[in-house]
This record gives C-alpha cells, structure tokens and sequence, in this order.
C-alpha cells in the first residue's frame, strides 16, 4: 500500500503507490478520500497519549511542562505509525475484500 516499507518512516511517509501490486486496486477511490483517515488515527492518539494525561492529572508532584514534553516527544516518534495505521484502517472499512480484483 505504501511505497516505503516500514513503520519508522519519517521522509514520505504518506507517499503511497497509485494501485495494489497484488490485486489492482486503486488506492485514490476519491479526492479528499484519505481526510477520513484522521477519524481512524484519532483514537491511536488518544491511546498513546492518555497515560500521560492520567499521570498528569493523579501525580501531585508531576511537573506539567515534563509530560507535556513527553507526549510531543511520544508523538512525534510515533507519527508515522498513526498515519499508516490510519490510512489502512480507514480503506478495510470502505473496500470489502469481494470488491477487488483479484
């Protein structure tokens, strides 16, 4: 699905083929169609980010610009992870295995 292999991609890491090698799909169904992957790659935010909010919120001497720190940090790393597993999440949901050729 991507032209880069790999989870860590940071340069082109949304670069992504124009149709499946294995079974001829074309990846671009529409304009616009991969904004819709941001609601998939939401809640992979909230999971890497929420223990840091917990932390922040229970800990009495947390230092608040530390996590802070720490979730860009977290984030950042894992970016590209959000993006591809965003996007190959929100195309399973739209294209049923019985749709493509095989």
């Amino acid at each position: 699905m991507f032209s880069k292999n790999g989870w860590f991609v940071y340069v082109g890491m949304s670069s992504m083929n124009e149709v499946c090698s294995k079974c001829g799909l074309k990846f671009e169904l529409e304009p616009g169609f991969w904004l819709g992957a941001l609601w998939t790659s939401y809640p992979i935010v909230v999971i890497l980010e929420l223990p840091f909010l917990i932390y922040a919120a229970n800990s009495a001497d947390s230092n608040l610009a530390t996590v802070f720190s720490l979730m860009v940090l977290v984030f950042i790393l894992f970016y590209p992870v959000m993006i591809r597993v965003g996007r190959s999440i929100w195309i399973s949901i739209w294209v049923k295995r019985e749709n493509r050729i095989s």
